[in-house]
């Protein structure tokens, strides 16, 4: 699904205009982003939880063995699902 795809049946879903659910969808995503940026984490309950996680810097090879590189310490997005998202998906398909 693409977010077209979710502001189209989003807007047939709740009689809404495409363009005042992609304006929605947009800002969702964007106070989403600038909340992880800037170091919070943003919960919705029975969904998930962004968060940002440091991750150590490390040295990598190249798969031939011949040169090691240096991936230095940064900052990662992470969504964690809740608990209900997570048995919905465990539930049987239809």
């Amino acid at each position: 699904m693409t977010k077209q795809d979710l502001v189209d049946q989003l807007a047939s879903g709740i009689g809404l205009a495409k363009p005042e659910v992609q304006a929605v969808v947009d800002g969702f995503m964007s106070l989403v982003m600038e909340a992880v940026a800037s170091g919070q984490r943003v919960e919705l309950r029975r969904f998930g939880i962004w968060k940002p996680v440091r991750r150590k810097g490390r040295f990598l090879r190249t798969p031939d063995g011949a040169h090691e590189l240096n991936l230095p310490e940064r900052t990662v997005p992470v969504f964690t699902p809740a608990a209900e998202f997570r048995k919905r998906l465990q539930a049987p398909q239809e």
